[in-house]
């Protein structure tokens, strides 16, 4: 397991927690870890647009940790201050339309 925690270490240049902590399970932090690869090395979208998409998906989910640790990476790739406010903007509109789209619909179904 150290060779995937080199890896990954390699890649973001510290080891985020999540990975620590499936470090005590060998079994699961090589699925996640492989499945992680084999997103990260598809060749469909730039490494540095994949790194885009997980700023924007961390800022939908509000998760602090993911978005430092995907806006460090994206940086280290290359994204411009302009393409990281970009990312944090659209996620944070798709976080803005789920609560406007549940809530609304609740709103007509109450016939308000």
């Amino acid at each position: 397991m150290d060779e995937i925690l080199e890896k990954i270490e390699e890649f973001f240049g510290f080891i985020p927690e999540i990975f620590k902590v499936l470090g005590d399970e060998p079994q699961i932090l090589r699925a996640y870890y492989d499945k992680m690869e084999s997103i990260l090395s598809n060749d469909a979208l730039p490494l540095v647009t994949k790194e885009l998409i997980g700023v924007g998906a961390a800022v939908a989910l509000g998760s602090e940790h993911c978005l430092q640790t995907h806006i460090k990476v994206a940086r280290r790739l290359g994204a411009s201050k302009d393409e990281i406010l970009l990312a944090i903007l659209i996620g944070a509109s798709m976080a803005e339309s789920t609560a406007l789209s549940k809530s609304l619909r609740i709103f007509k179904e109450e016939n308000l």
